[in-house]
């Protein structure tokens, strides 16, 4: 009998154990994925500052592992994630980052929305 209840243990602890190596991967990439969109909205808080104001934007953004940040249609868009909904009334320049943490410029030029490194 010790020796079932000693087997029991050890499966109860494998199964406690790959649980929770399978939580803390599913929370890594929820982690992720909002590092992943707080990063399209921060960039498009810029965009949408330089488009009211005219002045230009410093914004600091990290583009987590995994995800790309491009502009395609107007809009801002991360792995399927995109804002705004409509896209911008102004022509955003192309921009297309991988992971990695960017400083980017935003300036308005013309009737253009730059966004440079």
């Amino acid at each position: 009998m010790p020796a079932f209840r000693t087997l029991a243990l050890v499966i109860l602890a494998a199964f406690v154990v790959s649980i929770f190596i399978l939580g803390y991967q599913f929370l890594q990439g929820l982690d992720r994925e909002r590092r992943a969109r707080d990063a399209a909205l921060e960039l498009n808080n810029g965009v949408q500052a330089v488009i009211a104001t005219g002045n230009p934007q410093t914004v600091e953004i990290t583009v987590p592992a995994g995800y790309k940040l491009k502009f395609e249609n107007q809009r801002v868009s991360i792995n399927g994630f995109a804002v705004p909904e409509n896209g911008y009334l102004l022509q955003v320049t192309d921009l297309e980052l991988s992971e990695g943490s960017y400083v980017l410029t935003i300036t308005l030029e013309g009737n253009s929305v730059v966004v440079s490194k």
